[in-house]
């Protein structure tokens, strides 16, 4: 048996019309395990080629007849379709002229009567299986051009007609039935016009080609839709002295699904996929190519930078599918209000095929917008005021009406600088600026800015050092009782005192440890400090009642901070009630419910609770009733002018009968002068706190306090008759 690599026994179509010499042939290739068909006349091998049946070699004699052998090998290779498909001739060797007719009418090989060579098989097997993987290679050429949607054409630089294959005009009309056409127009005709000439152009300078040449371009087919195509072409060479000049080849594929694939990467890459802006490595690398064309042609431009305020709160009180859709619409109404027409020369992309964006998200509630061109830098101004109200009206977020206002940070180059680095931080530091001054705004960069930067950079490093290098302090206020004079407590306060920056007041550094998280550290530090000076001032005879410690909200939302309390208290000795706690109405009211239990679990412990800053804020007084506190201490912004502000004097009387009214002290602080001293003992205010009785001092100055008590007490002597 013959090795193939066909599950399929070889069949052979053998005409002879000479049953003698057919039945030796017959035996002579079914003994070699071949299957054998037969027909006796030309129009049979002709019918028999027509079925379904698969033949894989037609062996014809020249006695064939009706019509006559050479007549059947030329219509056979013409139903075939096909020059590979093997016909082979059984003809004498001699028989020159026979083998010419018989070649012209399309056999591929011969062999000599009367076949009964053991090597006839064996010469036929192998036409048979080259004929398979000639046609096996062809289906997977066809199989792969169809899967890469290629097709070939041909070009005849001479006339300037383009033979286009069957797939080739498929791929430029479109669909599997197109016309039977040919020719250059063919595909002019689904070119768009505005690149109808490139194409007519490419294809005729195919006859000068020496390198391999691309061109990409689009087609419309019937219904209209929009695809790309590549044209290839390879350099022409001469086939035959006949042929002058030679015919270009070249294929057509169908990168549509290419470019898409292209985009959709580039999108993803390039593309804010919430909001559709270009997103921060697109933004990097316009603003570069800005500013060296800047730096060229001495131009004038800004980049603003843009913060959303209080953004967190959506989030947090709406959840992040509303906030997803604030920043959808923020972009949606920013893109509207930099209109292509502004004198400025502002410009958003209106579709893909631009490749140069101003409007950018550069993550969370960040934008930017590059302005490249100004005439001056008031402009730029103009542009975020617009943006400013585009976005000051109300939002509609799944049925909740939000407003959110911008703060936005502009800085104009090349004044303040020609590095992408630089302008992006000077624009953060001019937002940031913007937020300080009140939000809703816009300021420019100013260098002082970067000053301020700088130093708030360096106070942070020295503030992360500052409890392991004894920098921190505490100096304490006397809280005085309205009536005696007597000290009854002292409040805490920090004071940090650095090698470089001498003593920095508490406004500069705490919001540093508010951002940082430094709060957490620091304010343990207090507690713990706080509550050892007093244990040692009891200890050596003073008898002060309580020391005021005031709580930051990190501190106080901090899940174990209850346990931290009772911790420090007795790691230091000093009785749980000899704490008071001083929190500010902000912090309290901001998580309520969980504030509650928070005051619970720390009034279990046995500590005091203040409400520091009272009368500021906005507690309700249903709330106020459930907060397990013990002392209301009077904001000092009401102490000023007292005696004659109403609306003042009306606040304090108003927070001192409602103290009285719920069991509550009260102590009223920034209190500076006798008249407002006698107003607060009028009001039977139970304590008072401010420079008339002392500044805040260092722990070892408190002491000095009970050995001249006519020192605190001499405001009240003055007192003693009738106030002034």
């Amino acid at each position: 048996m013959f090795e193939h690599d066909s599950p399929q026994p070889p069949r052979i179509l053998l005409a002879t019309g000479d049953a003698d010499h057919d039945g030796v042939l017959v035996s002579v290739l079914m003994s070699a395990g071949m299957d054998v068909v037969s027909a006796r006349a030309g129009q049979e091998v002709l019918t028999i080629l027509q079925r379904p049946l698969q033949v894989d070699l037609l062996l014809l004699t020249a006695t064939v007849t009706a019509p006559d052998a050479w007549t059947v090998c030329a219509q056979a290779r013409a139903l075939l379709g096909g020059a590979a498909w093997p016909i082979v001739f059984v003809l004498p060797g001699d028989d020159q002229g026979g083998m010419r007719r018989a070649l012209a009418a399309g056999a591929t090989e011969f062999v000599a009567p009367p076949c009964d060579d053991p090597a006839v098989p064996y010469r036929l097997r192998g036409l048979i299986d080259h004929h398979r993987r000639l046609a096996r290679d062809s289906h997977r050429l066809a199989l792969t051009k169809r899967l890469a949607r290629l097709g070939h054409w041909e070009y005849a630089p001479r006339h300037g007609t383009v033979h286009w294959s069957l797939p080739s005009r498929q791929l430029i009309a479109g669909g599997t039935k197109v016309p039977d056409e040919n020719g250059l127009d063919f595909l002019l005709a689904r070119v768009p016009a505005a690149e109808r000439a490139q194409v007519a152009d490419w294809f005729a300078a195919l006859d000068q080609l020496t390198a391999p040449v691309e061109l990409t371009h689009r087609v419309r087919d019937a219904s209209g839709t929009q695809r790309y195509l590549r044209q290839f072409a390879m350099p022409a060479e001469h086939e035959s002295e006949a042929a002058q000049p030679p015919l270009v080849h070249g294929m057509v594929q169908d990168i549509s699904t290419l470019i898409a694939a292209e985009r959709q990467i580039h999108r993803l890459a390039y593309f804010d996929s919430l909001t559709g802006l270009p997103n921060r490595a697109f933004f990097m690398q316009q603003l570069d190519k800005t500013l060296k064309l800047a730096a060229r042609h001495q131009r004038t431009g800004a980049l603003l930078f843009l913060d959303l305020d209080n953004f967190k709160k959506v989030n947090d009180t709406l959840g992040h599918h509303s906030g997803d859709l604030l920043l959808k619409g923020v972009a949606e109404r920013m893109i509207n209000s930099l209109r292509t027409t502004d004198v400025i020369g502002l410009r958003v992309p209106e579709n893909d095929s631009e490749d140069i964006h101003y409007l950018a998200r550069l993550g969370g509630d960040e934008f930017t917008i590059l302005l490249p061109e100004l005439r001056l830098s008031s402009d730029a101004a103009r542009v975020a005021l617009r943006i400013l109200e585009a976005l000051g009206k109300p939002f509609a977020l799944d049925g909740n009406e939000v407003v959110v206002t911008p703060s936005v940070g502009i800085t104009v180059f090349p004044q303040d600088g020609l590095e992408v680095s630089d302008l992006l931080r000077n624009g953060d530091m001019a937002m940031y600026h913007a937020k300080h001054a009140g939000k809703n705004t816009y300021k420019f960069y100013d260098p002082s800015l970067n000053e301020a930067a700088v130093r708030r950079l360096r106070l942070e490093n020295a503030l992360r050092q500052a409890i392991r290098n004894n920098e921190l302090e505490l100096h304490f206020q006397p809280q005085i009782d309205a009536g005696s004079g007597e000290i009854h407590g002292v409040e805490a306060l920090l004071r940090w005192r650095n090698p470089e920056f001498g003593l920095v007041s508490p406004l500069e550094f705490l919001p540093i440890a508010e951002e940082t998280g430094l709060v957490l550290a620091i304010g343990e530090w207090v507690l713990v400090s706080a509550c050892r000076q007093l244990r040692a001032w009891r200890d050596a005879g003073h008898p002060i009642e309580r020391v005021a410690v005031n709580i930051s909200a990190s501190q106080f939302k901090s899940n174990d901070f209850p346990a931290q309390v009772a911790r420090i208290l007795a790691e230091t000795g000093l009785p749980p009630a000899a704490l008071e706690l001083e929190l500010t109405e902000t912090i309290l009211m901001t998580r309520a419910e969980e504030s509650v239990h928070t005051l619970a679990a720390l009034k279990a412990i046995g500590v005091q609770l203040a409400i520091d800053d009272f009368g500021v804020g906005y507690s309700s007084l249903s709330y106020l009733k459930r907060f397990a506190i013990d002392r209301l201490k009077i904001d000092k912004s009401f102490m000023c002018d007292i005696e004659n502000d109403c609306g003042n004097a009306a606040v304090a009387q108003a927070v001192i009968a409602m103290a009285a009214s719920m069991s509550l002290h009260v102590t009223a602080e920034g209190v500076e002068t006798d008249r407002q001293l006698a107003f607060l003992r009028d009001r039977a205010c139970g304590e008072v706190q401010g420079f008339l009785f002392g500044q805040p001092m260092p722990a070892s100055d408190v002491p000095a306090l009970f050995q001249h008590p006519c020192a605190t007490a001499r405001p009240y002597a003055a007192h003693a008759g009738s106030p002034s």
